[in-house]
């Protein structure tokens, strides 16, 4: 009776989520990946664990599809094996930032996982102060989505603690940047 049960079992089900996710963490592409998990539930949800992500994402780079500068996106070009990819998040996305209010007054100062920060002083667009602000109105934004979130203000009681700013390039007194994923 127990030799009929085990021939019984799919073979899918006889593997463990364990020696799954070694075999899933060898598929050479993200796209391998996405594929292998659309076959059935169980697959998806050992693909979409924390753990199996971050530690695919030790192993696999992510592709280099260009850069975000002040003069807009620059895709990856024809031979690199991501141009294809490239175009296509040139074509999806709106690196021109349209979507932020007063479009054309924000500075790109750091991208990371497909997000960008942006900061403006919005006084300097108004007429107000000559003297650059020390702390900027700043944004993320998903250039893919056409989403952003403004970041709340700096306290001025905070504000007021900073006794000397570092100047930096361009009239700005700090550096925001984005934190890499833990």
């Amino acid at each position: 009776m127990a030799g009929h049960e085990m021939a019984s079992q799919s073979p899918v089900a006889a593997l463990t989520d364990d020696l799954l996710a070694e075999i899933f963490i060898r598929l050479p592409t993200p796209e391998d990946l996405v594929r292998a998990s659309a076959a059935c539930v169980s697959f998806r949800r050992l693909v979409t664990d924390r753990s199996f992500l971050r530690r695919f994402r030790s192993l696999h780079a992510p592709p280099l599809v260009g850069f975000l500068d002040h003069k807009g996106f620059h895709p990856a070009l024809p031979p690199h094996p991501s141009a294809p990819a490239a175009r296509a998040v040139s074509d999806a996305a709106d690196f021109t930032l349209s979507f932020l209010p007063s479009p054309g007054s924000w500075m790109v100062r750091d991208v990371r996982d497909g997000r960008v920060l942006v900061d403006r002083d919005p006084e300097a667009e108004s007429g107000g102060s000559d003297e650059p602000l020390i702390f900027t109105e700043i944004a993320v934004c998903d250039p893919l989505r056409r989403r952003f979130l403004l970041l709340p203000p700096i306290p001025d009681d905070l504000a007021s603690s900073v006794e000397r700013p570092a100047h930096v390039h361009l009239e700005r007194w700090c550096e925001p940047f984005l934190a890499p994923r833990s």
